[in-house]
């Protein structure tokens, strides 16, 4: 626990943490903004207001590469060296230290995808007017898809943090990551349509970002679990990198 209180005070400490945080919120209210512009018309549907709501559905929400980005980049000062002896000298056990920092990474980016949905309901309602909210709690697909967006965007902030803890914050790495979910992803899901036989292109559908992208969408899935079942590739993918991040950082020299 103190090495997670040290982590959350040092973050609230640091200046580019607000203005890091602030940054993200005014970008995924711009792109809710440009969901409900396209959208022309009110939505019917509790799903489909949480779907404009996170700026889908159907495709990654920009909050998503952005906090990768954000976070991988966020860990450029620390894994340098420029940081390590003092963090290693307060916190010497180093499995701790890794352990606080995704925990707080987790807290941090749940609270920015809450505060998040509150400035995209804002935006909607300035445009839709003050029944839109009101239409996000008529049928159970609203909260479903809400949850899901905070789940996702906590685990693409974990992801980040993994990545930016192996590549010491390189900004060439941490771009290429971020562009994973529009890029990295289409590109072998197109080599997946085109190379392999009819009946298993179904493969597409548990690339990682492609099947979390399923969490925001109505109808996707079978029943209360497929939220969990949807988010398990990108569930694994942050596992495996979060635990590499942890081996490298607990061998790294100061």
């Amino acid at each position: 626990m103190s090495a997670i209180r040290y982590e959350l005070a040092r973050a609230r400490s640091l200046r580019a943490t607000w203005w890091g945080a602030l940054a993200l919120i005014a970008l995924a209210a711009g792109s809710t903004w440009v969901a409900v512009r396209q959208a022309g018309a009110a939505p019917i549907g509790s799903g489909e207001v949480a779907n404009l709501l996170t700026a889908g559905p159907g495709h990654t929400p920009v909050l998503v590469p952005a906090i990768m980005l954000a976070i991988a980049l966020a860990c450029a000062h620390e894994q340098r060296r420029d940081a390590l002896p003092t963090l290693f000298l307060a916190l010497p056990r180093r499995d701790r230290v890794f352990l606080a920092k995704v925990v707080g990474t987790a807290l941090a980016a749940a609270l920015v995808a809450v505060v998040a949905v509150g400035a995209d309901l804002a935006t909607a309602r300035a445009v839709f007017g003050p029944t839109f909210p009101d239409l996000a709690a008529i049928d159970p697909p609203a909260p479903r898809i809400l949850v899901g967006f905070v789940g996702y965007v906590v685990l693409a902030a974990v992801l980040g943090l993994g990545v930016g803890v192996l590549s010491r914050g390189a900004p060439l790495v941490a771009v290429v990551v971020a562009a994973l979910p529009a890029g990295a992803e289409r590109l072998i899901a197109a080599a997946i349509r085109a190379g392999v036989p009819p009946a298993q292109r179904d493969l597409v559908r548990y690339l990682p970002f492609r099947a979390a992208d399923r969490m925001l969408v109505v109808g996707e899935g079978g029943g209360a679990w497929s939220p969990l079942v949807d988010g398990a590739a990108l569930a694994g993918l942050t596992g495996v990198v979060a635990v590499l991040a942890m081996v490298t950082f607990r061998r790294r020299r100061a």
